[in-house]
């Protein structure tokens, strides 16, 4: 799933989070079955001590099945000042840096409220943390005054 479309998907939350103090594209998906890093990010987050080899298959939306070799164990990462754990399988992907799938969400206790894109989870020792996921920022076509004038001059309507 690109940015894009999980932007306007209704069923997914994205937020930028935070390992090792560097922020990330997270994506919250409650249709992926694991949860995956992408390549790049796990070299720039520099998880070698947490490197497991693995034979997982992952399938995609589009029915292709990958083979992914590559997992990292006990991921540390920070929502709203709490620490939180993730398994991640190493994935190729372009478009997010990690997504967090059932496995995680499950853990956590996750409660996605596409609507208004907020996630509520439940911490280690069973307190709520909650936060809002990031909205795709409408875009207006503006044009200056002077191009507007000409435009009014040519014969275009104004509203």
């Amino acid at each position: 799933m690109s940015k894009k479309k999980a932007a306007t998907s209704g069923t997914v939350v994205t937020e930028t989070l935070f390992f090792k103090f560097k922020g990330i594209c997270v994506l919250f998906d409650s249709g992926a079955t694991r949860s995956l890093i992408s390549t790049r990010s796990a070299m720039e987050l520099n998880l070698e001590d947490r490197r497991t080899e693995t034979n997982y298959k992952v399938k995609l939306p589009n029915a292709c099945v990958i083979e992914c070799s590559i997992s990292y164990k006990l991921a540390q990462f920070t929502i709203a000042g709490t620490t939180f754990l993730a398994d991640l399988i190493q994935f190729d992907s372009s478009d997010f840096d990690i997504i967090l799938g059932m496995n995680w969400l499950q853990t956590y206790g996750a409660k996605i409220d596409s609507e208004d894109l907020k996630v509520i989870l439940k911490d280690g020792k069973g307190r709520e943390v909650s936060f809002y996921g990031q909205r795709e920022e409408k875009s207006y076509p503006l044009i200056s005054a002077m191009k507007a004038s000409k435009l009014l001059r040519q014969g275009c309507m104004g509203y």
